[in-house]
């Protein structure tokens, strides 16, 4: 393994460590309606941006739900906890 390209490769996270951060920003489970604009609708100085790199639609975070398991790539920033990104 060349050590060089393992550092530039993005970081995986569970599905469902994210639907449970989701959660935890609405105060309740999230439906893929939800689930889906809380994921589109990330902003940090100014700039929005999809979480998952692109938007997704409620019938993908549908199959995400099913799948909690499954290792994704995620902008990290996304998921720091602050003030502005709870609702």
């Amino acid at each position: 393994m060349d050590f060089r390209s393992a550092k530039k490769t993005p970081p995986k996270m569970m599905l469902g460590f994210i639907v449970r951060r989701c959660a935890t920003d609405l105060g309740h489970n999230p439906t893929p309606d939800e689930f889906a604009a809380w994921a589109n609708e990330h902003g940090e100085n100014g700039q929005n941006y999809c979480l998952f790199g692109k938007p997704i639609s409620p019938s993908m975070a549908k199959v995400m739900f099913s799948q909690p398991g499954r290792l994704v790539t995620v902008r990290p920033e996304g998921l720091i906890k602050n003030k502005g990104n709870s609702r």
